[in-house]
């Protein structure tokens, strides 16, 4: 076919194919392996990827497959796990219980080991082609006074995806300031130190997130005033192609919130933020939005959630609903405007679910290795598999106690800590 069409034509035609037939096109010849893999038809694609029809990825932990379980849906009127891709995943006993997901961009994800104990990991995964970049760590996160904040997303000047990692020290029950910054390169494989101007703030320690808007990382983060202890909240971001931090300021009512109470996310576009009444146990929470970006007299409170029975925000869909979790631990869509929620028949434990937009993609392609997950062979009868899965649950409850307890404690011993400490 490649020998009667112009490769300019085959290219246009590739484009629109998806990333999964693309892998096994390698195979065709020398020349469709070479058009494949390389950066321009990667980028290309990916653009035209990103501009099909939504669809958002949901991660929770299910504790019946003792496992994190993905999968991918459509964001129309369908959004059910009975009509959702399921998603192959690889790392399986590679983290304790589930990964926090930094953030998902151009079809790869960010995963980070650090929910229930010590940060020892750090891949980028491409779930789709099933590709996997796991990252060098320092020898410096072994310490237990270091604390470690991750900003994830792609450049899309330098075609390149990006991990930023904010290292903060620990004294005297304080992180000191301005902390020790590295940016990641996946063009490039390595760390390299970051020598520009860092922000004297810190990010919230445990609770941070993260969204990435017009090409910047943002978090919530707060800084020290210097009166009474007195601290300030504010956005601090990180240009991924320029590499320059910068600074934006909130709305008076959320300037002297407890920072552990604000959540940054990302609304119809448009960069915003959650206030919860408390962080752990909220009842209801603000959703505040930058109308025009960076434009902080433009910041107004969109609307009201009552929260009474259900978990934290997780997302929004692109008819406005919000993703939201309920104490059966199922995942709901509420409309804001009715003020009703619709089950949408996908489980997991409370805080263990993330939604994020997803394409996919090809990214990760030359650079990641294969990322499967393993598969009984054929001398593992079905007994020996069950007596095995059975023994995996009950090691891992003997181990580590049960996920959501966990998940409870984990939680309510970070908030006492945080907030004893931004309180004092």
């Amino acid at each position: 076919m490649s020998d009667y069409l112009p490769e300019e034509v085959l290219i246009k035609i590739m484009t629109k194919l998806p990333p999964k037939s693309l892998v096994r096109f390698r195979c065709v010849s020398k020349s469709w392996n070479s058009i494949i893999t390389s950066p321009f038809f990667i980028s290309i694609h990916t653009q035209q990827a990103s501009l099909s029809e939504s669809q958002i990825i949901v991660r929770r932990y299910s504790k019946a497959q003792n496992s994190e379980v993905y999968s991918v849906h459509h964001d129309d009127k369908h959004f059910s796990d009975e009509k959702s891709i399921q998603i192959e995943y690889p790392f399986r006993d590679y983290t304790r219980f589930y990964y926090r997901i930094v953030g998902s961009s151009n079809g790869v994800l960010c995963l980070l080991d650090d929910l229930f104990g010590q940060a020892y990991s750090i891949v980028l995964w491409n779930p789709t082609i099933k590709r996997k970049l796991t990252l060098p760590m320092p020898e410096e996160n072994v310490a237990s006074h270091v604390m470690f904040v991750l900003g994830f997303g792609f450049d899309v000047q330098n075609n390149d995806y990006k991990v930023v990692r904010i290292c903060y020290i620990q004294e005297d029950y304080e992180y000191l300031v301005p902390p020790a910054v590295e940016v990641y390169a996946v063009k490039t494989g390595s760390w390299r130190t970051f020598n520009g101007e860092v922000p004297k703030n810190c990010v919230v320690e445990y609770f941070w997130s993260q969204v990435v808007i017009y090409g910047s990382v943002h978090w919530v983060a707060y800084r020290n005033m210097g009166k009474h202890d007195k601290v300030e909240n504010i956005i601090m971001l990180f240009n991924l192609s320029q590499e320059v931090f910068d600074e934006m300021e909130l709305p008076n009512p959320l300037k002297d919130e407890l920072p552990i109470n604000l959540n940054v996310v990302s609304l119809e576009g448009s960069l915003a933020v959650v206030q919860y009444d408390e962080r752990v146990g909220s009842k209801s929470c603000c959703i505040w939005v930058m109308k025009k970006y960076g434009d902080v007299e433009s910041w107004s409170k969109r609307y009201y959630v009552d929260l009474e029975g259900l978990g934290l925000i997780l997302g929004f869909r692109a008819n406005g609903d919000v993703l939201l979790t309920a104490r059966n631990r199922g995942l709901l869509s509420y409309d804001h405007i009715m003020g009703n929620s619709k089950d949408l028949g996908i489980f997991g434990t409370k805080d263990s679910f993330y939604v994020g937009p997803y394409c996919e993609s090809l990214g990760l392609l030359v650079e990641g290795k294969e990322a499967r997950e393993r598969v009984p062979s054929d001398s593992d009868s079905d007994s020996e598999c069950e007596s095995e899965c059975e023994s995996s649950v009950e090691d891992d409850e003997d181990r580590f106690g049960d996920v959501e307890k966990s998940e409870f404690r984990m939680q309510h011993s970070m908030f006492q800590y945080l907030s004893a400490l931004l309180k004092r």
